[in-house]
């Protein structure tokens, strides 16, 4: 499946790296998780540089391995 053109939510990525919103926010702040913004009030993050954050970071490989799936549900939504 391509990534490239998929996005999420702040909901939806929160979820998946089992964070809260407010560290997607720092995380943003500190220019760690590229994110795009629709509107003033809407960030989406697209899929690809979720997974490539994932890769980069030290979570457990146990959070890692169930990243697809997670993904998967998230985009069912769509």
């Amino acid at each position: 499946m391509d990534n490239s053109n998929l996005f999420l939510t702040s909901e939806d990525v929160a979820t998946i790296l089992r964070v809260s919103k407010r560290t997607l926010q720092n995380y943003r702040s500190e220019g760690k998780l590229m994110y795009y913004k629709v509107s003033p009030k809407v960030i989406r993050y697209r899929v690809a540089d979720v997974v490539e954050f994932l890769k980069q970071s030290n979570c457990c490989s146990y959070q890692k391995d169930r990243v697809n799936e997670l993904i998967r549900k998230c985009l069912v939504k769509l």
